[in-house]
């Protein structure tokens, strides 16, 4: 599978394909009675640590490997993300928790369902029979992941880069953060890409390789880079970016802003500089 992109003209040549499953991985939308094909939906809040404090914490590779097979999904099969909102959203999440889980089969609808009822391709309705339970084996690559203390020790180390998935104004602090309790800025030393610069306004698709690598064109290779954003979700839209440019290996700052910037013990930095 070359790419963490399948177009909508490629995914309805394949739609009905036996092992292609289908995910709607849409986030904070409200139920459609209509799917693409026969995708089931894969809500972030509800595959996440069930004991966490914060809302769509990475789970353990057992809760994972439980809630995925009861969606269906095997090991041997083609996992295809979409999100209702685009690409903006949980879509590229769902992607990097199942390759955090091992499971390198999977590809993000570009452009996600907006961009297929552009093309005027079809939807289905729901159906009322849940799929039949598979075995899921899920295996942690904790090359992918990162924790609160990983990026503390790298304010001295700075054996990787950070790079803040926020826009501009809440990078630099001039916007409050959405979050009650919360306190505005950026990690020390961070690096701002905002996640919507990556996406073509005029169709919703991922920007092209070369428009994606001017994008990142501050954040060096020479290191490994961690993605932070505010809750870890649009932090995976800048891991799906680098990972179309060839930097396959950018981890997620599990606890992003939420959990650093509502600790007031940790190091915050205002304006638009690292």
């Amino acid at each position: 599978m070359t790419g963490a992109l399948i177009s909508a003209e490629h995914l309805r040549k394949i739609l009905d394909e036996p092992g292609v499953k289908l995910l709607d991985a849409s986030y904070g939308l409200p139920t459609m009675g209509e799917r693409i094909g026969n995708a089931v939906d894969f809500d972030i809040d509800e595959i996440a640590d069930p004991d966490a404090t914060q809302p769509h914490t990475l789970p353990s590779p057992e809760v994972f490997a439980e809630l995925v097979g009861e969606l269906g999904i095997g090991n041997n099969d083609r996992v295809i993300v979409y999100d209702r909102a685009g690409m903006a959203m949980a879509a590229a999440r769902a992607w990097w928790m199942f390759r955090v889980f091992g499971h390198d089969k999977v590809q993000i609808l570009d452009g996600g369902l907006p961009f297929w009822l552009k093309k005027n391709y079809p939807l289905q309705p729901v159906s009322g029979e849940p799929p039949a339970r598979r075995v899921f084996r899920a295996k942690f690559r904790p090359e992918l992941f990162r924790r609160r203390k990983d990026i503390l020790d790298n304010l001295n180390k700075k054996s990787f880069t950070v790079v803040d998935a926020r826009d501009a104004k809440r990078y630099s602090g001039e916007a409050p953060e959405p979050r009650p309790g919360i306190e505005p800025g950026h990690i020390p030393g961070s690096l701002n890409v905002p996640y919507a610069s990556l996406i073509e306004p005029s169709t919703g698709l991922l920007r092209k390789k070369d428009e994606l690598k001017n994008a990142l064109r501050h954040v060096s290779t020479s290191k490994p880079i961690v993605v932070s954003c505010g809750s870890g979700v649009t932090a995976c839209v800048v891991a799906l970016a680098l990972y179309q440019t060839g930097n396959q290996n950018a981890a997620i700052y599990g606890g992003s802003w939420m959990e650093w910037g509502g600790d007031p013990s940790l190091p915050k930095t205002k304006g638009g500089n690292p």
